[in-house]
C-alpha cells in the first residue's frame, strides 16, 4: 500500500447488528455520485457471511475487508446476532498540492485480513459499540480520533501484506519445499541428498542446513519418516511379507526396515499391525442428513474425484481409487495420481468392489447409493459447498482440520500477495467471463473452475449474463458461437485443450471476442479449469506470468 500518494477522509462510522431472523441486510452508497467512497467492514463477532457482488465471503471475529466504490454488498448472520463495525471514507490521490478523487484507490485488496480481535478492540476502544454514529454528529476531536483509528486499522492490514511479501520472497525456501514435496511423492525411489540438493540448485551443506530448519529433520531422517508412515498404512491393510512391504516403500533390506520402524514407533512391524487390527468407528452426518458409521482411521478410501480428490491429497490423504478416467491427463497434479486406481468416469460399483474400500466419499448423489453403501460407508458432500467449505468438511471427516486451516491461511496470504503483484495489471471490480472451447463446442463457465478463482479470490465480477447463470445455480452453459458477445466482460479468459490452444485465437468468433476487449483477452490451458485446492494454489503462482503474456 502506498500511503504517500493516498489521502483518506472519514465520512461515516457506525456499528450495527444483523439478526439471525433477518435473512440479509443490504448496504449501498447513500449518494450515487460518491464514486470514491470506500467501506471498511470489521467483524466483531463470529457467524458472519458477507456477499460482495453476490460472491460469498465468510468473516471471522477480527476479520477486516475493504469494499470498493463499484461494489455492492449484503450481510447475513448464521448464529444469533452478528456485530460489525463500519468505516466509510473518501479516497484521493495526492498530486502536488491537489487532491484527485480515486474511483479505484491503490489500497488493500478486497480480501479478508485476519487481525487479532484483541488488537481491533484495543484500537476502536469504546467506539466499538457506538451504533449509527454519523461523522457529521461528532465533535472535532472525535472526528480526528476516529480518522486516526481508521488509519491504524489500515496500517495493521498493510503490515500483514508486507509479512506475506517477505515470506514469499524467499526463493530458496520455495525450492527446498519443492524437494520436500518430491520426497513425499517419490519416497519409494532411491533418493540421495546430492540429488535433492541439485534439484534445489543449492550446495549440499547449505541444503541440509536449510532443510533441517524447515522440517526439524535432516533430509535422510525425513525420508525415513515418510517411508515409515507409508509402511504403517500398508501394515494395517495388507498381509504381504515384510520384505515385499519394505521394497514397496523404498527399503532394499528387510532388516534395516524393521530396525527403523522399531526405532520410530517402539514396535516391530508385525507388532504394530496386530495392535491396529481392531478398527475403531465413529459417526458422521453427510449432506443428506444420514448418520453414517465410518472407520476411525480408514486408509482404503475411494472417491469420485472432481470436488474431492484434490482436497484429499492436499490434506495428505491418498485414496486407493478415484474417477480419474478424464482427470488423469487433464489436471495440474497428474503426477500424484500414479498410485490411484481408476473407477471409471463416475463411481462404478463393480470397479469399486474390486478395491475392497473402507470408506467412499462422493461429491454428488449417485443413483447407485444403496449398492455403494453395501460396499463401504458412503458419505455424500453438499454440492453447494464452495472450496473452503468442502475442504473443512472433508478435513473434519478424516480429523485433519488443522491441516485444512493451515492450507486456507497460506492460500489467503498468497491471494493478497498476488493481488498486490497484479495491482497494475487489472482493476478490482472489472467484469470477467470464462469461455471453455472443447472441439466445436463452446461453454460459458459459472461459479466453477477458473471462474471461481477470478471471482472469489481476484475480485473480478461476473458480467451481467454470467451473473444470471450463477444465480440460477448453473455451473456452465453451452452457447452458440453467435452468442459469444452476449456474455463478454471487461476482460475475457478463453480455455482450450493443449492441442487447440495455439490455434484457438484464430477462430473467427474468438477473434471477434478479442475485438470486444482489445488487450484484455487471455488464452489458457484447460488444465486450469478445476476448483480443487491444488489447482487453485498453483494457479496463484502462475497468474503473474499469465497476465504478463502477450494478450489479444
Amino acid at each position: 500500500m502506498n500511503f504517500a500518494c493516498l489521502y483518506t477522509r472519514l465520512q461515516h462510522y457506525d456499528s450495527f447488528q444483523v439478526n439471525q431472523q433477518t435473512a440479509a441486510m443490504s448496504y449501498k452508497k447513500r449518494n450515487d455520485n460518491e464514486t470514491n467512497l470506500c467501506t471498511l467492514l470489521i467483524a466483531l463477532s463470529h457467524g458472519i457471511r458477507l456477499y460482495v457482488d453476490k460472491i460469498a465471503i465468510d468473516l471471522r471475529q477480527g476479520s477486516c475487508i475493504l469494499v470498493l466504490p463499484v461494489q455492492r454488498y449484503t450481510v447475513e448472520s448464521s448464529t444469533g446476532e452478528a456485530q460489525l463495525a463500519r468505516f466509510t471514507f473518501e479516497t484521493f490521490e495526492v498530486k502536488g498540492r491537489a487532491l484527485h478523487p480515486a474511483a479505484h484507490p491503490p489500497l488493500l485488496c478486497g480480501y479478508p485480513y485476519r487481525l487479532l480481535y484483541s488488537q481491533v478492540k484495543q484500537v476502536l476502544g469504546n467506539e466499538i459499540w457506538v451504533k449509527n454514529q454519523f461523522f457529521s454528529s461528532l465533535t472535532s476531536s472525535e472526528m480526528a480520533m476516529m480518522q486516526g483509528r481508521l488509519q491504524l486499522i489500515l496500517g495493521m492490514m498493510a503490515q500483514l501484506d508486507q509479512q506475506a511479501v517477505d515470506l514469499q520472497s524467499e526463493e530458496k525456501t520455495k525450492m527446498i519445499q519443492r524437494t520436500i514435496q518430491y520426497v513425499e511423492q517419490h519416497y519409494d525411489e532411491d533418493l540421495t541428498v546430492e540429488q535433492l540438493a541439485n534439484m534445489a540448485g543449492i550446495v549440499r551443506w547449505q541444503y541440509s542446513q536449510q532443510f533441517k530448519i524447515l522440517t526439524g529433520k535432516k533430509p535422510t531422517d525425513y525420508l525415513v519418516h515418510v517411508r515409515i508412515d507409508q509402511a504403517k498404512k500398508l501394515l494395517c491393510n495388507s498381509t504381504e511379507p515384510l520384505n515385499k512391504i519394505a521394497r514397496q516403500i523404498g527399503f532394499k533390506d528387510e532388516y534395516y526396515f524393521s530396525k527403523c520402524f522399531h526405532k520410530l514407533t517402539g514396535n516391530t512391524p508385525r507388532e504394530y499391525a496386530n495392535i491396529h487390527l481392531h478398527i475403531q468407528q465413529r459417526t458422521v452426518i453427510d449432506s443428506l442428513g444420514r448418520r453414517i458409521l465410518v472407520p476411525q482411521d480408514a486408509t482404503r478410501i475411494v472417491t469420485d474425484g472432481k470436488h474431492t480428490l484434490g482436497e484429499l491429497l492436499v490434506l495428505g490423504i491418498s485414496p486407493i481409487g478415484a474417477a480419474i478416467s478424464i482427470m488423469k491427463e487433464n489436471v495440474i497434479y497428474h503426477n500424484k495420481l500414479r498410485n490411484i486406481q481408476s473407477i471409471g468416469y463416475w463411481a462404478d460399483p463393480d470397479k469399486i468392489a474390486q478395491l475392497q474400500p473402507e470408506f467412499i466419499l462422493l461429491s454428488y448423489y449417485p443413483k447407485d447409493l444403496q449398492e455403494l453403501n453395501t460396499l463401504a460407508p458412503t458419505v455424500v458432500l453438499d454440492k453447494k459447498f464452495r472450496l473452503f467449505e468442502r475442504l473443512r468438511y472433508i478435513a473434519k471427516l478424516f480429523q485433519r482440520s488443522k491441516a485444512a486451516e493451515k492450507w486456507i491461511t497460506t492460500y489467503e496470504d498468497k491471494v493478497r500477495l498476488v493481488r498486490r503483484q497484479l495491482a497494475d495489471a487489472y482493476v478490482t471490480g472489472e467484469t470477467a467471463t470464462v469461455y471453455l472451447k472443447l472441439g466445436e463446442k463452446l461453454y460459458i463457465m459459472g461459479m466453477n473452475g477458473l471462474a471461481s478463482s477470478l471471482y472469489e479470490s481476484l475480485g473480478f465480477r461476473p458480467s451481467e449474463k454470467v451473473m444470471q447463470l450463477i444465480e440460477q445455480g448453473e455451473a456452465w452453459l453451452e452457447i452458440q458461437h453467435h452468442q459469444i458477445s452476449h456474455y463478454a466482460g471487461d476482460r475475457n479468459f478463453v480455455l482450450a485443450s493443449r492441442k487447440e490452444l495455439h490455434t484457438v485465437s484464430h477462430c473467427p468468433y474468438i477473434s471477434a471476442l478479442a475485438e470486444l476487449s482489445p488487450g484484455k483477452t487471455h488464452f489458457l490451458d484447460a488444465i486450469w479449469n478445476y476448483d480443487d485446492p491444488i489447482t487453485r494454489g498453483r494457479l496463484l503462482e502462475e497468474l503473474p506470468y499469465i497476465f504478463k503474456k502477450k494478450i489479444v
